[in-house]
């Protein structure tokens, strides 16, 4: 058999294996969810940008195995955390005390408080707890972690802090990097995929051996690949920026396009005629569900595989302020409302 025919073959089985979907409902008003603030302002529709309080840009939020919620900063350069089952009391790991400090951001490495970061995007937590952090500014992936006497202490883990080229199969320390966005771990673990949007491709970094591949975008192109995910089949989801659509990468390595017309907007309804404007990051539901960060629109979108429809969550009076980071976890959705300084909760929606 061909390889490609045995791609597809296993491709197929795993999609038979998905959970039932839950399709949303297209509506002209959809049921309204209600929003839990967790962090930051309470009013519902700030008129003018607040200032920040607890937080400062929240980019995006990720849960570790003791149920403790993480939160990284693009402006504040911070890394924080909320002790389990109670998402409400942000603590400094690591980055500065105050948000607002001259030397907030930077380019340190070492014990966790007196490291600095430069306009952190997003992060991973992989099984053992170790935090995997997207520098973009610093053009690098750091990481988090403690040491043998419980000391978080800061790294390096790929790229040197320079901004450069898309070399395919390259030492994790070697390797260069142009803005990386957004990170994500593969299934098993085994792998760090990084949307390299300066590059205009896709990076996977193999965590055993530190070798850094182009995954995607060298043969078929994309514009502003800014965040990746791995639908439940195992697919590379990516989102694009300027592009304003979210594709999918196939085993032969062509791209399809799943939602977006390619041109701004912010029309629901059927995915290909369905419009984003600068989305800027996804989370993927067991089902198959795409909740999408749709910033300069100022909502949260969500596109169906199983209807193939685009729609727009109703968060009823609360409006968010570009939005830069979604979270699932345990059957709600995390919003890093990032300009409003906050972050918000919803019930996942069900049929």
């Amino acid at each position: 058999m061909q390889p490609n025919l045995i791609r597809n073959l296993v491709l197929a089985l795993a999609a038979c294996t998905l959970p039932a979907p839950r399709p949303l409902l297209l509506a002209d008003q959809p049921p309204v969810l209600p929003v839990e603030v967790l962090i930051g302002p309470t009013e519902p529709s700030p008129q003018n940008a607040p200032a920040p309080g607890p937080l400062r840009t929240p980019f995006a939020v990720e849960f570790d195995s003791q149920n403790q919620m993480w939160i990284v900063e693009f402006d504040g350069g911070r890394v924080l955390r909320c002790p389990p089952n109670a998402p409400t009391n942000p603590v400094v790991i690591a980055g500065p005390e105050s948000a607002t400090e001259d030397n907030s951001l930077g380019y340190v490495d070492g014990p966790a408080r007196a490291a600095r970061f430069n306009k952190l995007h997003n992060l991973v937590i992989d099984r053992d707890d170790v935090l995997y952090l997207s520098d973009h500014a610093n053009h690098s992936v750091r990481r988090l972690l403690q040491n043998d006497q419980g000391e978080w202490i800061v790294d390096t883990f790929a790229g040197q802090g320079q901004s450069g080229p898309a070399t395919d199969n390259v030492d994790r320390k070697q390797a260069t990097f142009r803005e990386p966005i957004c990170i994500t771990l593969d299934a098993k673990q085994n792998r760090l995929l990084i949307a390299d949007i300066g590059n205009q491709v896709v990076r996977s970094l193999d965590l055993p051996t530190g070798n850094v591949s182009i995954l995607a975008g060298q043969t078929a192109k994309f514009k502003d690949p800014r965040a990746v995910e791995l639908s439940p089949d195992g697919r590379l989801l990516v989102l694009e920026r300027n592009g304003n659509r979210l594709r999918r990468v196939e085993a032969s390595g062509s791209i399809t396009t799943l939602a977006g017309s390619g041109k701004k907007g912010k029309a629901d309804g059927a995915a290909d005629q369905a419009s984003f404007n600068g989305p800027k990051h996804m989370d993927v539901s067991e089902d198959g569900l795409v909740f999408i960060a749709d910033d300069v629109n100022h909502l949260i979108r969500v596109y169906d595989p199983h209807t193939n429809v685009v729609q727009t969550l109703n968060l009823g009076e609360y409006t968010l302020r570009r939005p830069h980071g979604v979270c699932i976890h345990d059957d709600q959705l995390y919003i890093a409302d990032s300009f409003n300084h906050r972050i918000l909760r919803v019930p996942l929606p069900k049929k």
